[in-house]
């Protein structure tokens, strides 16, 4: 089952902890060329350069030999610092989201990787994955974390991360761009170790965000294997740095992701409002304040709202039929299935191409966006919960790509874990 293992990890130096904030990112698919160029400004040893440096800006499928040489001469210089001893670490991220502060505790370990005891819920996408596993072989490193949920229904493991973190100050502690606060403890004491493996050993584990980073921590895996070297320790190319969290934490906190369609042929919104009428209760509204209210008020994900350009009302409320719900597909399903492929057009494989359809967090921004740069319509969802993400995962199956946004993100540049292989 999950099999977790402390391990040397790798932070910046005490010296620089004063300036964490300068130095840290979100997770580098949350990151854009302005924002990649706005953390290259804040600071010269901002971890940017290492998880998404800019030579790829000249050439997408660089192999990051500039991102190997960063790594390797802030660990030589010393702006980089591996432990002596190995650990568990200690994370905890304190965020205000709708007017309710939360506190959201888990900790990072070295996890053995194995695929039958852990469960994915959504599809990737072949483009970020060979990237990822071109950053890999340039570092051999890990250099961000996967999201890792497991089930802890008495919150033992949550006690007994308390006992540390009460009676300690953190060793890293920092602010996002949000203005979260991010805080790291050093949990090395091995009674502390040895129950918290015990507690997790019969768990399975779910990805919550990270799919892309595991799959290809496995491909490396395999690659490397094939090419007959040899994994040392528990952090070898068979282990991959996560951060694991308990799913019955109530600062799981996960965003919808709204969807943006363009390139669609001969589009008519009369057209598919007629169609979509087969399939769901259709609501014309006069106001965005309007929309937002039904969106609120209904609590499940098998709603939507809607905004087209060429409608005589600006917005609609459309909720799934009985017979829809019964099924108890998940809402973002739906929206894949019912809307975007059979009335748009939009399959797989279209979608996986990126050319139909964009993504935004804030519903504001996504029915902004209509009538703008080639938008045509945007579609506003409920958030998933956690307990259909587990749901999903245990099944086998999967959701499509942007199903959960968890917040706040986990932070890159806190911790790495250099990888231990003999060649």
């Amino acid at each position: 089952m999950a099999q977790i293992h402390p391990f040397r990890g790798l932070t910046y130096s005490p010296a620089l902890s004063a300036k964490l904030d300068k130095l840290v990112t979100q997770p580098y698919d949350k990151i854009d060329r302005p924002l990649q160029e706005k953390y290259y400004a804040r600071d010269p040893h901002n971890v940017i350069r290492v998880i998404k440096s800019d030579e790829t800006v000249g050439n997408p499928e660089s192999p990051y030999p500039g991102a190997a040489a960063t790594l390797k001469q802030w660990i030589a210089d010393g702006t980089l610092v591996e432990s002596k001893t190995s650990a568990f670490y200690l994370y905890y991220q304190t965020f205000t989201f709708l007017d309710k502060k939360y506190v959201r505790k888990g900790f990072m370990a070295s996890v053995a990787l194995e695929e039958e005891h852990v469960k994915s819920h959504e599809h990737t996408l072949a483009g970020p994955k060979a990237d990822r596993l071109r950053l890999l072989r340039s570092l051999e490193t890990n250099d961000e974390l996967i999201f890792m949920l497991y089930t802890d229904p008495n919150g033992e493991t949550v006690k007994l991360m308390n006992s540390i973190a009460s009676a300690h100050k953190p060793a890293l502690e920092c602010t996002d761009d949000f203005g979260e606060r991010h805080q790291v403890w050093i949990a090395d004491n091995p009674e502390f170790v040895a129950k918290m493996q015990e507690l997790l050993e019969p768990c399975d584990l779910f990805i919550a965000d990270g799919h892309h980073r595991y799959e290809t921590a496995c491909n490396y895996k395999r690659e490397a294997l094939d090419k007959g070297w040899q994994p040392v320790g528990k952090q070898g190319f068979d282990h991959r740095m996560m951060g694991l969290f308990p799913m019955e934490d109530p600062g799981l906190v996960i965003l919808p992701t709204h969807r943006l369609i363009q390139n669609v042929q001969n589009f008519s919104a009369a057209k598919l409002l007629a169609a979509l009428g087969e399939n769901f209760t259709i609501t014309p509204l006069s106001s965005v304040e309007a929309l937002f209210a039904q969106m609120d008020i209904h609590k499940t994900d098998q709603v939507f709202g809607m905004r087209a350009i060429g409608t005589k009302d600006n917005f609609y409320f459309l909720e799934a039929h009985e017979e829809k719900k019964a099924q108890r597909t998940l809402g973002v399903t739906i929206l894949h299935s019912t809307i975007l492929e059979n009335e748009l057009g939009i399959d797989a494989k279209t979608l996986a191409a990126g050319t139909h359809v964009d993504y935004v967090r804030s519903r504001q921004e996504a029915i902004d966006a209509v009538g703008k740069d080639g938008i045509l319509a945007a579609f506003i969802l409920n958030p998933t919960s956690v307990d259909d993400v587990k749901t999903v995962a245990a099944a086998g199956q999967r959701m499509p790509q942007k199903s959960t946004d968890f917040y706040p993100k986990l932070l890159a540049g806190l911790v790495m874990m250099k990888l231990d292989i003999k060649k």
